[in-house]
């Protein structure tokens, strides 16, 4: 996915119009606009289950629920097991030309490759059936779910292996990832199996369980047999005692996986070295590409401008926004940001138009063409139009590009003028298309055409209305990123016909229909893409791969050097040979006509036309599938406990689509019989805004006070409240704004307890011991913060929130409102900001500068000397057990190196600033012991806050300001991975007080300081 905002967008959308079919084993459900395809996908999960079952493992009884959506405009799916079993598949074919290209069905694939994950991920042996039997499918690892205990490698790799096993494509077929095995080999950066099972941003980052995990398993597998990954799968889920990766990998394979990666390692290690060896003679007259930049991640689509004097590039380091990087002949250069890495091109003017990510409401993610002119003005073109892959037409008033729609792409025209969009060549399921190049003199669009059988081809069609005129070297491969020498007698592309991303290129006639001999134009042992020719035909720009990702570079233009295309070479564990079986580092199986026939599979019109399809009942849906034990800490007031810890259980439930959630607890304090509980429901139907109903009840203590005579009493009270609220998002790239206001009624219950027992007092009673109170809120929030790949924390922009609350009390007598003790009345205001900054310094990443301020008044009688605690290190509990056992909690106003609450009242606020610093980047573990550490990082703080009030002359309600506190200190953080799955953030500091008496002191808490 693009980026964090795009992650949170990932959920179906559920104010669509949703439709379901069902058959033996599914449960389709698809917006109404997809029918078609929802036909097709119920169709292909039949029979995408039975290969699986046939070739991996059998599947748990009982319908799997499968969403087909087109609210995202990129390519993805994902799978979960609880607590039900769900697919998720985006309709949007992957046409950009990264590792999912070489496909020949995409719902195939995708299907193949999440019904892997819920195969996988369901099975449980002894002690998961034991407990799933009492609790249910409780959303956890070990026990219930021990797939989910194991390494995402082994998770994404098992799934990425039989999508490519079972479709005869797919990534261990394709040439993405073997390129970058192969360039991580020749760079020493391989990385061992303690590395690949953790989840460290160096690159790459995200691909890295998806390339490691199913390169590793197809060496594997070929070692010993394809039948045994399900012993493994089952003796993973038979382990009494978890997270024993290896011994479950003897007793399947017969060796470790520790001991089997190292031989894997240094097979792929000595065959790219074999391969460098073999391009290093065989292509004497082709220069090698000269870099221009280096380290950059993803620099990519490098353009020449019309007049030559600057180039262009979408840049993206892990440190920065996402942008276009206009470089000038001296270095300098200036930034254009963007909303994701964005495809662009050059206008006749010296403008821009780039496509750009956009969200629409909270729940749908679309792509635009912008315009930034040469003065620097920028122009948003289309909206809500899902276009991308801009290529300006030599007149200067209208681009090609790409427009997705209901799972299919569309090549179309687009007026520069309105953003009008007109279309050239359809979509279908059987074409897709994708980076159009319009040529030199406008009348012609080469583009690269996706067809069945794993044909993605260069064609050439005419420009008003879409007929193929010329179509290039139709093999079964990838072929991408069309560009025109300025003359336009020449077409060069990427083609990884040999089994790595190198340039073609052919002379073309479009007119004549005519097409050259296909030549070579780099061959290079890593990986190229995204070429342009120059607007003076002497350079080709191009994206050129490397251990740490994509580069810019160039070679000459300069046909006579070039050579008849390399023999396809297939580079799998230990051969240099001719075209076979795909393995290891390799290209498309097939690719001199082999492979698979067509689309898998073809389904005759009468059996789509057969499945019945119904309307979307979300509440048959909506049952409890799991409780699970809830552990809550101590109800405590200066350091006494009341009463507690409670001990109880809770659940959620929610429909396929989530447009109804329920939530509800229940919890027992184990020394007072106290009851706490919580329900709350949500509707996401409208989309925008989201209603909810929350019911509740909780205690809570104050004290100790002075009574008279001299004894001390607590205050124990209990809440109940009941309340409805609407929530209004609006959510884009960079910022979301949400607010919510709500209603409500609350019952409060007051006991007075003797400090010496904490029994209710026989001496003491309060005049008002119950209230009822009205509880009006509105909140805002507003954030723009965001961090990026290699961030330390947010390191941009700002965060502000706001509450005002007010709790009349009701059915009061005139002669009480306003007294103390009597009136529970308060109103209140409440508020924090966050502001970020970065700079560079030393190390991987930048410095961060953070600030936070909060503030909070209360007034009115109710108003004590408890309302707000200020002191403290804030923290969060441990999510290891679930239960929060330590790390510490959430504090409003910390003050590090001072006690919890070591000042309250009626008012309060605070002030944090820190300068954040990297240290180390670790990036090791111990083989498959399940701790990673990732990264060591630094903080230098200071803390300065109080609370106070309010200042009646009446016990309990006299609290006058004092000096402020204030700390100074350092923290070292370090982010980490446990059980494979779990991220802590671990914080050790040393805080030193400046006012008062007390000693600096140490502490430990997990989590964000702020």
């Amino acid at each position: 996915m693009p980026n964090a905002t795009l992650l949170a967008a990932q959920s179906p959308p559920p104010d669509e119009a949703w439709r379901n079919i069902e058959t033996p084993h599914f449960r389709i459900t698809f917006p109404a606009s997809l029918e078609p395809l929802g036909r097709r996908a119920a169709l292909i999960a039949e029979d995408a289950r039975a290969r699986l079952v046939e070739a991996f493992m059998e599947a748990a009884d009982g319908r799997i629920d499968l969403v087909l959506t087109d609210h995202v405009d990129v390519s993805n799916g994902f799978a979960s097991v609880a607590p039900r079993r769900r697919v998720v598949i985006y309709a949007r074919p992957p046409i950009d030309g990264q590792a999912l290209a070489y496909y020949d069905d995409w719902l195939d694939l995708v299907i193949v490759h999440e019904l892997a994950h819920i195969l996988h991920l369901d099975r449980a042996g002894g002690p998961g059936r034991l407990l799933r039997g009492l609790f249910g499918r409780v959303p956890a690892a070990w026990p219930f779910f021990p797939g989910l205990a194991t390494p995402r490698w082994v998770v994404e790799g098992l799934a990425t292996f039989y999508e490519s096993a079972l479709t005869e494509s797919g990534r261990v077929h394709g040439s993405v990832f073997p390129m970058y095995l192969r360039s991580a080999a020749l760079a020493g950066r391989l990385e061992g199996i303690d590395q690949a099972s953790g989840q460290s941003a160096v690159w790459p980052d995200g691909q890295r369980p998806y390339l490691y995990g199913s390169l590793f398993f197809e060496w594997l597998l070929e070692r010993h047999g394809e039948e045994h990954m399900r012993e493994f799968v089952e003796a993973v889920a038979g382990q009494w005692i978890p997270y024993r990766l290896n011994s479950a990998a003897r007793t399947a394979f017969g060796e470790s996986f520790t001991e089997a990666w190292a031989v894997w390692a240094g097979e792929v290690q000595r065959e790219a070295r074999r391969l460098a060896d073999v391009i290093e003679t065989r292509s004497p007259s082709l220069p090698r590409p000269e870099p221009l930049t280096s380290g950059l991640r993803q620099a990519t689509f490098p353009r020449v401008s019309p007049d030559g004097s600057t180039w262009a590039y979408a840049h993206y380091d892990g440190r920065s926004d996402t942008q276009l990087r206009v470089v000038r002949p001296d270095g300098s250069h200036r930034s254009i940001r963007t909303n994701g890495s964005a495809a662009f091109d050059w206008l006749p003017d010296g403008g821009l138009v780039h496509g750009e990510f956009e969200l629409e409401g909270p729940w749908r993610v679309r792509t635009d063409l912008v315009i930034h002119s040469a003065d620097g003005a920028r122009r948003r073109l289309t909206r809500g139009a899902r276009l991308d892959h801009p290529s300006a037409a030599p007149s200067g008033d209208w681009v090609a590009a790409v427009r997705t729609r209901e799972g299919f792409t569309d090549l179309v025209r687009v007026d520069l003028a309105d953003g009008a969009v007109r279309p050239i060549a359809s979509g279908s399921d059987s074409v897709h298309w994708a980076f159009p190049a319009v040529s030199p003199d406008g009348r012609w669009i080469a583009a690269s055409r996706w067809s069945p059988g794993g044909l993605f081809d260069v064609v050439v069609v005419d420009a008003t209305d879409g007929r193929v005129v010329v179509r290039l070297d139709p093999v079964r491969a990838v072929d991408l990123s069309p560009t025109w020498s300025p003359d336009g007698s020449w077409l060069v592309w990427v083609s990884d016909r040999s089994g790595i991303p190198n340039l073609l290129a052919a002379r073309v006639d479009p007119a004549a229909g005519s097409v050259g001999e296909v030549r070579q134009v780099s061959d290079v042992v890593t990986g190229v893409a995204h070429p342009s020719v120059s607007p003076d035909g002497r350079w080709i720009h191009l994206s050129l791969y490397g251990a740490e990702g994509w580069d810019v570079a160039r070679v000459p233009f300069r046909p006579d050097d070039w050579r008849d295309p390399v023999a396809r070479a297939v580079v799998g564990a230990g051969v240099v040979a001719e075209a076979g079986r795909v393995s290891g580092v390799s290209g498309p199986a097939g690719a001199q006509g082999g492979g698979s026939d067509g689309v898998r599979p073809r389904f005759a019109a009468e059996e789509l036309d057969a499945l019945e399809v119904g309307p979307y009942r979300s509440v048959r849906s909506l049952r409890p599938r799991y409780w699970e034990p809830l552990l809550l800490p101590d109800v405590s007031s200066r350091g006494t406990r009341v009463m507690g810890p409670f001990v109880g259980a809770g659940t959620r439930i929610f429909d396929v689509v989530e447009r109804h959630t329920l939530a509800a607890s229940a919890a027992v304090a184990v020394d007072r019989g106290k009851v706490a509980a919580a329900a709350g429901y949500t509707w996401a139907g409208w989309g925008n805004p989201l209603f909810s109903l929350t019911a509740s009840q909780n205690w809570d203590a104050g004290g100790p006070f002075t009574a008279g005579e001299g004894r001390s009493v607590f205050i124990e009270e209990r809440e109940r409240r009941a309340s409805a609220a609407l929530t209004l998002l609006r959510s884009r790239w960079r910022s979301n704004v949400a607010l919510t206001g709500s209603a409500g009624v609350v019952w409060e219950d007051r006991t007075l307890l003797d400090a010496d027992d904490l029994r209710p007092s026989d001496d003491f009673r309060l005049t008002r011991p119950a209230s009822r109170l009205g509880d009006l809120r509105l909140s805002a929030s507003v954030s723009t913060a965001r961090g990026h790949a290699l961030s330390l924390s947010a390191e941009r922009g700002v965060s502000l929130f706001v509450q005002a609350r007010t709790r009349p009390q009701l059915e009061l007598a005139d002669s009480l409102s306003g007294v103390a003790g009597f009136d529970r009345s308060v109103d209140e205001v409440i508020g924090q900001a966050r502001a970020f900054a970065s700079f560079r310094a030393w190390g991987w990443t930048d410095h961060v500068l953070a600030l936070r301020l909060a503030a909070a008044r209360a007034g009115g009688p109710g108003a004590d000397a408890f309302w707000y605690d200020a002191g403290g290190a804030a923290g969060q509990g441990e999510p290891i057990t679930g239960l929060g056992l330590f790390g510490g909690q959430g504090l409003f106003f910390p003050i590090r190196g001072y006690d919890d609450g070591d000042r309250s009242g009626s008012r309060a606020w605070v002030a944090s600033g820190e300068w954040r610093f990297p240290i180390w980047w670790v990036n090791r573990g111990w083989g498959v012991v399940p701790v990673h550490l990732d990264r060591f990082h630094g903080a230098l703080f200071a803390d300065v806050g109080n609370a106070w009030g309010p200042e009646l002359p009446l016990p309990g309600y006299m609290n006058p300001r004092r000096d402020a506190l204030a700390s100074v200190g350092a923290e070292l953080r370090l982010d980490a991975l446990v059980f494979f799955t779990i991220p802590l953030h671990v914080r050790v500091g040393l805080a030193s007080p400046l006012i008062g008496d007390a000693a600096a002191r140490f502490y430990l808490r997990l989590g964000p300081s702020f």
